[in-house]
C-alpha cells in the first residue's frame, strides 16, 4: 500500500518524485554513483590523506619518534580491516545507506578526539580506533555493495569512478593541509576540517543514496529483465570479461584458490601505498632535503595518479580481464618504490609519484571488480569485508616495519627495496589466476 505524504520522512518528501510511476523508467544508478564519489572524496580523500599530510607536523610539535607515530597509522589500517565484517553486519541489519551515515558520525568523532590530543594514547584511540571504524563504515564496504547492486555491465567503470575520488581528494587535501600546518604552525585546525568533511559525506548519503534498484522500482543497469531482448543487430556487444552466473556464498568463495590469490595481490598493493603514505613525506623532506610543500605535493601527486589509475582501471576493466590490470599495476608499484629509494632530484620525485600512484590505482580498483565478477553481488558485502579483514592489517606491517627500522639503522633502503622484491610474487600469481570452479 502506498505511503501517504504525512507518513514520508523529510528526505522522502524531497525526493518522492523518484518513486513516481511516470519516472520509474529513469535509471538512478548514475546519480547514486555520483553521490558515492562525493562521499569517498570527503572521507578518504580529505580525512585519510589529510591525516598523512599533517603527521610530520604532529611529530615535531609533540616530540614523538617516527616509530611511535607510524604505529598510529598502522593501527588505523589494522582496525579498518577488523571493522570490515562489522560494517557488513551493519549493512545486513540497517542497510548500506544508514551504515554510511553512521560511519560519518563516528569518523567525525575520531577527528575531534585527535584535535584535542596531547598524548600517544589519545592519538591512537582517536585515529587508530574511532576514525578507523568510521572510515570503514562510511566507504568501501557499504558503497561497494550499493554499486554491485545497481550495476553489472558497468561494474568496473563505476568502481573505478568511485575509488578515483580518493586520489583526487588526496591531490587537493595533502598539499593544502601541509601548507596550512606550515603557514600557521598549528596542525589542529586541519582535524576540524576533517570532522566537517566526514559529516558532510553523511548528509550526502542521507539525501541521495539508495541501497538497491528495487527501492525505487528500478532494475540493475536500468534494464528490465522481464522485457524481450533487443532485436538482432541492435544489441551492444559486450567484451569478453568473465562474470559468474552463479551466486556464490561466502562459505563457498573462501574455499577457492582464486579468492586467496586476489587477497594476496591486493595485500601487497595496499602495503605499497601504506608504506608510501606513512613514510614518503618524512623521508623526502627530512632525509632527502626536499621542500616540505613540494614533498607534500608529490604525495598529492601519488593520490592524483592513483585516481587516474583507478578510473583507467575501471574503464579497462569492462574490456580486459582485471587480473591483467592488477598485474600491470603491481609492476608499476615495484618501479615506483625503487625510484623512491634513489630519489635525489625533483624529476625523480615526480617519477616515483606518477609510477607508484598510477600502479596502485590500477591494482586497487581490480580488487572489488574481481570479487564481484568472480563471486557475484549475492554475498559481496561479506566477501569484500573479509578481503579487507586480511588485506588492510597485512598492509599495516609496512609502516610499523619502516618506522622502527629507520629508528634502528637510519635508512629506508632495506624496506623500500625489500618491498620491491616481494612484489614480484603477486605479479606472477595474477598472471596465472583463473576463475573459480565450484
Amino acid at each position: 500500500m502506498a505511503e501517504s505524504v504525512e507518513q514520508l520522512s523529510v528526505k522522502d518528501r524531497l525526493f518522492a518524485q523518484w518513486r513516481r510511476p511516470d519516472r520509474a523508467h529513469t535509471f538512478s544508478g548514475w546519480k547514486i554513483t555520483g553521490a558515492l564519489c562525493a562521499i569517498y572524496f570527503l572521507s578518504i580523500g580529505v580525512t585519510y590523506y589529510g591525516y598523512a599530510a599533517i603527521l610530520p607536523s604532529m611529530i615535531l610539535d609533540l616530540g614523538w619518534t617516527r616509530g611511535d607515530a607510524s604505529l598510529g597509522f598502522a593501527l588505523l589500517s589494522i582496525v579498518i580491516g577488523i571493522a570490515g565484517p562489522l560494517a557488513a553486519y551493519s549493512i545486513r541489519r540497517i542497510g548500506a545507506r544508514n551504515t554510511i551515515i553512521a560511519g560519518g558520525a563516528v569518523n567525525a568523532l575520531g577527528a575531534l578526539i585527535t584535535y584535542f590530543t596531547d598524548s600517544l594514547l589519545q592519538y591512537y584511540v582517536g585515529v587508530g580506533v574511532v576514525m578507523a571504524v568510521g572510515i570503514t563504515f562510511q566507504t568501501l564496504v557499504p558503497a561497494g555493495q550499493v554499486l554491485a547492486n545497481w550495476f553489472m555491465q558497468r561494474r568496473a567503470l563505476t568502481m573505478g569512478m568511485f575509488l578515483s575520488m580518493g586520489g583526487f581528494g588526496a591531490f587537493i587535501s595533502t598539499p593544502a593541509f601541509a601548507y596550512l600546518a606550515t603557514a600557521t604552525g598549528d596542525w589542529r585546525g586541519a582535524w576540524l576540517v576533517m570532522a566537517c568533511s566526514a559529516l558532510l559525506a553523511s548528509l550526502i548519503a542521507y539525501l541521495f543514496v539508495h541501497n538497491h534498484p528495487d527501492d525505487l522500482g528500478q532494475h540493475q543497469d536500468g534494464v528490465d529483465p522481464s522485457l524481450p531482448p533487443a532485436p538482432a543487430g541492435k544489441t551492444r556487444r559486450m567484451p569478453a570479461v568473465y562474470q559468474t552466473a552463479y551466486q556464490w556464498t561466502m562459505r563457498e568463495a573462501v574455499r577457492t584458490r582464486a579468492f586467496w590469490t586476489i587477497i594476496t595481490a591486493a595485500s601487497i598493493a595496499t602495503m605499497g601505498l601504506s608504506l608510501s603514505t606513512s613514510q614518503a613525506l618524512i623521508y623526502l623532506h627530512q632525509d632527502r632535503g626536499i621542500d616540505a610543500v613540494l614533498a607534500a605535493s608529490a604525495l598529492g601527486t601519488v593520490g592524483l595518479m592513483g585516481a587516474v589509475g583507478r578510473l583507467s582501471g575501471g574503464v579497462l576493466g569492462d574490456h580486459f580481464e582485471p587480473r591483467y590490470i592488477m598485474a600491470a599495476g603491481l609492476t608499476l608499484l615495484l618501479v615506483g618504490m625503487v625510484l623512491l629509494n634513489y630519489t635525489d632530484s625533483v624529476v625523480l620525485v615526480y617519477a616515483y609519484a606518477i609510477s607508484l600512484g598510477f600502479g596502485y590505482g590500477l591494482s586497487y580498483v581490480s580488487l572489488p571488480t574481481l570479487v564481484a565478477n568472480y563471486f557475484s553481488a549475492h554475498d559481496y558485502a561479506r566477501l569484500i569485508a573479509s578481503s579487507y579483514f586480511v588485506v588492510v592489517p597485512i598492509s599495516a606491517i609496512a609502516p610499523i616495519a619502516a618506522g622502527y627500522t629507520y629508528d634502528q639503522v637510519h635508512s629506508y633502503t632495506i624496506i623500500f627495496l625489500g618491498f620491491s622484491v616481494l612484489t614480484v610474487v603477486p605479479i606472477v600469481m595474477m598472471m596465472m589466476l583463473r576463475p573459480p570452479v565450484r
